[in-house]
């Protein structure tokens, strides 16, 4: 999107870090299509789901700075996913995937008010299958950073989920019945790719080391 986002600044900045090729792309390249034949992997950072498929308002901008995906933009990710490709969603910007992209998760935090469920910005600790790919190389117990993340009930493979009881490891949290035993990254099958939601920001501020890796893991799984 064309509207301004600290979290896609940090994601670039840890791609290059870490020394991962990437491009940037914009709505009209990914509505335009044909995205297999150069990306193996298209990343979305933090962002409400309607930034992403609405962006600025025409009339609000100039007019190469408007408009979001919109449906042609999500025929064009189910088209790549379809064909192989992986398709990774950081916090908010899940819920494009569930909204858009046919995701059969459910975010059991979704429409619930900040009086019953709040985490600012805490540490939450988080139970992994280590025989999962996207868990590879991990210990079977970490924390996360959570900021008003998502977290799913879903049939799909679930290699990281919260424990039923002690979520908080350190910060603010409100509501924790509603997070416990619940899918907090998602490995969702489309067609023959992947669609990767992550109930976190894994890569915050660029901070967040130990979940770098479940990142990392995605972009090659």
């Amino acid at each position: 999107s064309f509207i301004p986002n600290n979290d896609e600044g940090w994601t670039r900045w840890l791609l290059e870090e870490f020394s991962f090729a990437y491009s940037s792309l914009e709505n009209k390249e990914i509505q335009a299509g044909g995205l297999r034949q150069r990306f193996d992997v298209i990343v979305f950072p933090d962002a409400s789901p309607g930034s992403m498929e609405d962006g600025y308002k025409a009339g609000s901008m100039p007019p190469e700075f408007t408009g979001g995906l919109e449906a042609k933009g999500a025929d064009a990710l189910r088209e790549f996913a379809s064909a192989g490709g992986t398709l990774i969603f950081l916090n908010r910007a899940s819920e494009y995937a569930t909204l858009h992209l046919g995701v059969a998760a459910r975010n059991v935090v979704h429409g619930v008010s900040n009086s019953e469920y709040y985490s600012p910005g805490s540490l939450l600790n988080a139970r992994l299958d280590t025989h999962h790919p996207l868990a590879a190389g991990l210990p079977e117990d970490l924390a996360i950073w959570s900021e008003q993340s998502p977290a799913w009930d879903t049939r799909e493979s679930a290699p990281v989920r919260y424990p039923d009881a002690h979520l908080l490891a350190s910060g603010w949290l409100l509501g924790e019945k509603y997070l416990a035993g619940k899918a907090a990254l998602v490995d969702a099958r489309l067609g023959a790719g992947h669609v990767i939601l992550f109930g976190m920001r894994p890569q915050y501020r660029a901070q967040s080391y130990q979940t770098f890796k479940l990142f990392f893991n995605a972009l090659l799984d």
